[in-house]
């Protein structure tokens, strides 16, 4: 059909056109408009033909067709004689919308027939994901910025509809060979001056790439979040050989192999390469290494774009995360726990000196304006819990009666700079030491510069219209983040203990690097390992504040960043509650000792279970169970070899066919290496060795040639 452009006009905020058309040969009797299916990106325009699938009667012609994108959806004809419109999806933000939309479009012909049909926007973001597995739904947006939407998305227990914690986001700043400043971090995604929250960002979605590759088409691959379960990982182990079985999406498409063309790091998300040739292949049996029962993995960095939060010179820091929850029900530490691996590429040419790093969260127990803060230095962690005996006053995102809390620990931070020595925990008398040790991780044991901080400063400031001096309030700028990371004010004066942390606000000294501990800090650590100059119970109870919305920052470091170093760290949220206790503090006193627990577990990399901490990839590699065939292709004989430390008992080798049939088994009963295998009764052709023992099962492919 040839159609001639007469108007536009706009009516009721429709985009309408006018339109004389020239109808192609037809037997199409009856006006007609079907619905349209349109898959739409945020950002991307779609060109679509929306009267492609209409029946449009030979001897008539469309006059006028409108068409309404409904919310989001911006609808523009193209400038030219077809009937394709552009379909863009508009948002503030990846994230801000989940879910399909809806629209519709009219068309009127000339001899004033009209039809209409429907649009359904099918909209693909899928930037965050759910962590779920336990007693706990968190939200994990793949930019960094988690837990937040439009509310709090921290939910616990799962299913309640009521939440613990409001924001959570990561902070990093050091300074390059010429003492500039460079700073990444974000709270809200607000700006400097206050703007839209999640408008602003400091961190993007995806790898380090050449500046030039950054585009909108590559924010549709990267702003993702990898969801898989541990179930899903050995499904995959035990069946990738087997013909017509496929990958489910998020192994299929595991980030493994970055694009070195396009300036990416050659490997990226963690895999289990079992030819070792360095690509990933889940075809041939590779698979993603991820911790936990369940787990999120996610890249973004500071360099795809300006830095709106804190308007900080860039690093070109990557971020690897990986979030991930034990199933774990009877075990009231694990079930309310979610863990959260950060690792960190220096991907720039710059050394960064003093580089700190920050876990800034936002709090908020239920109900947000009743609540308190502190720290246990010994413990790594910082908690929020309810400044009075019953949360709120009866909203429905309250908890009630016997509130619980909430906690951010760091379980470990990055590895401190090498000294050539193993650091010591204890003394020669035996005596815990008074130094980075107190809550660090690896000291003391016998493994030279293996030494990991944990966190050893924590902060918290004010909402800017709480009435309190400006130097206690929110950082706006890169400066005032990185003053914060050092345990200073905005103005740089020093955190001081007593009262709200200054001279002019209770504060008795000295200088203090912990806020609110409580007795918590036995050795004073946190004030240079003598007594502070009044009592040392310090705890917003004893500076006599009102509860309050409260957030803090835990604080670790500092290092030095050089180009291409990797560093880790490691955190845990866990939420207790006392359903017996009289006060909130009965809640805090269980969370100590369930954090107790998760601590040891993450240590000693033992579960409370008896099974491993750490992820498939980590017991795979433990386990050192490795085998060889030779020849391959073979003839009569096939000979399988192990590696030097498999079971001495417990092995059966099968062949199967290309079918998945077993046509020939061994039941290993003792530990000969290298077993024989008579080939000459097997036809030429593809088949399948399979290894199995008590732990796992592993595949290769076997060619017979006669």
């Amino acid at each position: 059909m040839k159609c001639l452009l007469l108007n536009f006009k706009k009516v009721l905020g429709i985009l309408m056109l006018t339109v004389i058309c020239i109808p192609a040969f037809s037997q199409v009797r009856s006006l007609k408009a079907m619905n349209d299916t349109i898959d739409l990106y945020p950002g991307i325009p779609v060109v679509f033909d929306i009267l492609a699938n209409d029946s449009i009667p030979a001897n008539d012609t469309i006059r006028i067709i409108s068409v309404n994108g409904g919310n989001h959806v911006v609808c523009q004809k193209t400038h030219d004689s077809t009937w394709k419109w552009v379909f863009t999806f508009k948002i503030s933000y990846w994230g801000g919308y989940s879910g399909d939309l809806m629209g519709s479009y009219k068309f009127y012909t000339m001899s004033m027939d009209t039809s209409s049909a429907k649009i359904l926007y099918r909209i693909h973001d899928k930037s965050f994901s759910f962590l779920d597995i336990n007693n706990v739904s968190a939200r994990f947006n793949s930019s960094g910025s988690h837990f937040f939407y439009d509310s709090s998305q921290y939910v616990v227990p799962k299913g309640s509809g009521k939440t613990s914690i409001f924001s959570n986001t990561f902070w990093i700043g050091g300074k390059d060979g010429n003492g500039h400043l460079h700073f990444a971090g974000e709270r809200y995604r607000q700006g400097p001056v206050g703007g839209q929250a999640g408008t602003h960002p400091d961190f993007y979605s995806g790898p380090v790439m050449d500046s030039t590759k950054y585009s909108v088409y590559q924010d549709t691959v990267w702003n993702y979040i990898w969801n898989l379960k541990k179930t899903d990982i050995d499904y995959h182990r035990l069946h990738y050989w087997e013909p017509g079985y496929t990958p489910i999406h998020d192994i299929l498409t595991w980030p493994g192999n970055g694009n070195t063309s396009m300036g990416q790091a050659p490997k990226l998300a963690p895999f289990s390469d079992r030819n070792g040739n360095g690509i990933y292949e889940p075809l041939d049996g590779d698979y993603p290494e991820i911790r936990g029962d369940q787990a999120l993995f996610f890249i973004f960095n500071d360099d795809r774009g300006p830095h709106l939060e804190s308007t900080g010179a860039k690093l070109r820091v990557e971020i690897h995360g990986m979030a991930y929850a034990f199933d774990m029900p009877e075990d009231s530490a694990m079930k309310n726990t979610v863990f959260l691996n950060y690792k960190l590429y220096n991907r720039s040419q710059n050394t960064y000196d003093s580089t700190l790093l920050g876990v800034f969260t936002d709090i908020d127990l239920g109900y947000p304006n009743d609540d308190y803060i502190g720290c246990d230095v010994e413990r790594s962690m910082y908690f929020g819990y309810n400044g009075t005996p019953v949360d709120g006053t009866g909203q429905p995102n309250a908890y009630g009666a016997n509130p619980p809390t909430q906690s951010v620990t760091i379980l470990a931070g990055p590895y401190m700079d090498p000294d050539g020595i193993d650091n010591p925990k204890y003394s020669n008398t035996g005596a815990q030491l008074c130094d980075f040790s107190v809550n660090g991780l690896n000291f003391g044991d016998s493994i030279v510069d293996n030494e990991r901080f944990g966190m050893q400063g924590f902060v918290y400031f004010n909402n800017t219209n709480s009435g309190v001096p400006y130097y206690m309030t929110d950082p706006a700028y890169a400066i005032d983040y990185y003053k914060l990371l050092c345990g200073k004010w905005r103005d740089g004066s020093p955190m001081w203990y007593g009262g709200n942390g200054s001279p002019i606000a209770g504060g008795y000294g000295p200088a203090c690097r912990f806020m609110f501990p409580g007795e918590s800090d036995t050795l004073n650590w946190g004030v240079g390992c003598a007594p502070p100059n009044g009592p040392v119970n310090w705890t917003e109870e004893t500076a006599k504040n009102n509860p309050s919305d409260r957030r803090g920052l835990g604080i670790t470091g500092p290092i030095t960043f050089k180009p291409g170093d990797a560093q880790d760290v490691d955190i845990a949220f866990s939420w207790a509650r006392d359903y017996a206790g009289r006060t909130p503090l009965s809640s805090v006193a269980k969370l100590r000792l369930l954090t107790d627990q998760i601590n040891k577990s993450f240590a000693t990399n033992k579960l409370p279970n008896g099974s491993q901490f750490y992820g498939i990839g980590d017991q795979a590699k433990s386990s050192g169970f490795m085998f060889n065939i030779y020849p391959n292709p073979a003839s009569d004989h096939l000979n399988i070899i192990f590696g030097s430390e498999y079971p001495a008992s417990g092995i059966t080798i099968d062949l199967l066919n290309d079918q998945g049939g077993c046509i020939k088994k061994v039941a290993m009963t003792n530990c000969i290496s290298p077993v024989h295998m008579d080939l000459s009764d097997i036809p030429s052709g593809l088949y399948f060795l399979r290894i199995t023992t008590r732990e796992t099962s592993v595949v290769k492919k076997v060619v017979v040639i006669h």
